[in-house]
């Protein structure tokens, strides 16, 4: 009996384990989501597409999902109000957000601006200074606004001679061919897009360069909760950067079938596209717009005197360079 009381005892014993066993071997290990990113069609952020295309964010062991947005504001907006993980920026936009999200930082620059950024102008406007007295579109406030301003003060001009008027680069090309303002700031490819329509180009970023970095903005929050999956990130996008360079016909390919367009259409024409080791260069403060330190305390001491901002951000808490390290 007592034998028999054993083995009862036992077998108890042994389906308890069993079942233990069953309950955690089917209990799948909660996955990741995935990292949100919003980007919009500026040329320098379209790495993304051969990351996602070439399978590099599989590789490094992270899921990304995409929005793309041609709207700044409503890009800015949505970031700021946490509907994503990431962001890629003009950085004056993100000197003049970070007062929104100070919490938000930099963790790499994506490229600079070499002659993709513009000021264009109806057909009868030949030269800047016949601008004296006539209205440029641009976005107020923004990076745009001190590009503006250094093409005025490179010709003689100052914001006195013009009259400034707010609005979005994806909209310059129509308001100044219907005549609704006289020139307006843009990118590519609006650039391209005023060509087009006959506009004319008085002034490009190639005459500043190193003024106008884009950069990959992450909130807080996501790099010290999820501090692999960003790395993973980064390693990812450099691996496609890298691509893209040692296969320029094969990354342009890929980006205009993703896209629909003709592979002609994508070009790494008019900016300078980083690679990593162009990344630990640039994170290093230096006085020249070489370096991201200087650039942004150049946005930041024109939005301050320009009212845009009303203090000084910390730049060295917004420049997050750590995950740059593997």
């Amino acid at each position: 009996m007592k034998n028999l009381q054993l083995r009862l005892i036992a077998l108890f014993f042994i389906h308890a384990l069993f079942l233990t066993a069953c309950f955690f071997t089917a209990s799948p290990t909660p996955e990741r989501p995935p990292l949100r990113l919003i980007y919009d069609l500026w040329p320098g952020y379209l790495p993304i597409i051969i990351a996602q295309e070439k399978g590099f964010f599989d590789q490094q062991g992270v899921n990304v999902e995409t929005l793309v947005t041609e709207n700044a504001s409503e890009k800015i907006a949505d970031f700021n109000a946490g509907k994503a993980d990431g962001i890629t920026l003009a950085l004056g936009n993100v000197m003049i957000s970070s007062a929104d999200n100070p919490n938000a930082h930099i963790i790499f620059a994506i490229d600079r601006s070499a002659g993709a950024d513009a000021v264009v102008a109806q057909p009868q406007t030949k030269k800047v200074s016949d601008l004296k007295g006539k209205s440029i579109g641009t976005s107020v406030g923004g990076f745009n606004e001190l590009f503006v301003t250094q093409m005025l003060e490179a010709n003689n001009l100052t914001l006195e001679d013009v009259t400034l008027v707010n609005v979005e680069g994806e909209n310059v090309p129509e308001l100044v061919e219907n005549g609704k303002i006289q020139a307006g700031s843009t990118w590519e490819p609006f650039v391209s897009q005023a060509i087009a329509l006959g506009l004319n180009v008085l002034f490009t970023s190639a005459e500043t360069p190193g003024l106008i970095p884009d950069v990959m903005v992450f909130q807080g929050s996501v790099l010290r909760e999820r501090p692999d999956d960003v790395r993973a990130f980064v390693r990812a996008w450099f691996q496609a950067v890298d691509y893209w360079k040692a296969n320029p016909e094969d990354g342009k390919k890929i980006i205009a079938q993703t896209m629909k367009l003709q592979p002609e259409t994508i070009s790494l024409k008019g900016y300078d596209l980083l690679t990593l080791n162009d990344n630990l260069k640039t994170f290093v403060p230096g006085n020249t717009l070489e370096s991201l330190h200087y650039t942004a305390q150049l946005y930041a001491n024109f939005f301050v005197k320009t009212g845009s901002l009303s203090r000084q951000p910390n730049i060295n808490k917004l420049l997050e360079p750590s995950f740059l390290q593997p």
